[in-house]
C-alpha cells in the first residue's frame, strides 16, 4: 500500500463541510473559514477554531 500523503493534497471544501466523513476535505483556503470544527463544518469563529477543532483538516487556535 502506498502511504497517504498529508496536506496539501486534501481537497478544499466547496460546501463548508470538512473532515474524514466528508472525503477528507480541508477548510484551509476555503471561502467559509480555515478551521474545521468538531461537527465537521468550516468556519473562522472560536467555536470552529478552538475546542474540538480538527487540525488535520484546517487551522486551529490553541
Amino acid at each position: 500500500a502506498t502511504p497517504v500523503p498529508s496536506a496539501p493534497s486534501a481537497p478544499i471544501s466547496q460546501n463548508a463541510r470538512c473532515g474524514a466523513s466528508f472525503g477528507g476535505q480541508t477548510c484551509q483556503g476555503s471561502k467559509y473559514g480555515n478551521c474545521c470544527s468538531n461537527h465537521n463544518y468550516c468556519g473562522s469563529s472560536d467555536d470552529h477554531c478552538k475546542i474540538g477543532c480538527q487540525a488535520s483538516f484546517g487551522t486551529c487556535k490553541g
